[in-house]
């Protein structure tokens, strides 16, 4: 198997207060994409999740769970 780099990324954080919790939003932008991630720090991660899928479905964003990182992402074996 051959390690292979598609690219590199270039990431942008913002960190904001929100109904009580400290989001962080990551804009990360690949040769060939642009991905977005929030992040959250909870002593409760249950409820941090029910309320951010909450606010994602109403608003009607489409959203999925992280499978891979950042760096799974543009590299690849062949």
């Amino acid at each position: 198997m051959e390690f292979v780099c598609l690219g590199g990324f270039r990431n942008v954080r913002g960190v904001y207060d929100w109904n009580g919790l400290k989001l962080e939003l990551d804009e990360t932008q690949y040769d060939f994409s642009i991905s977005y991630e929030i992040k959250c720090e909870s002593d409760n991660p249950e409820n941090v999740e029910m309320v951010l899928e909450k606010f994602l479905n109403e608003n009607g964003v489409e959203y999925s769970y992280s499978e891979v990182s950042k760096f799974a992402v543009c590299c690849i074996f062949l």
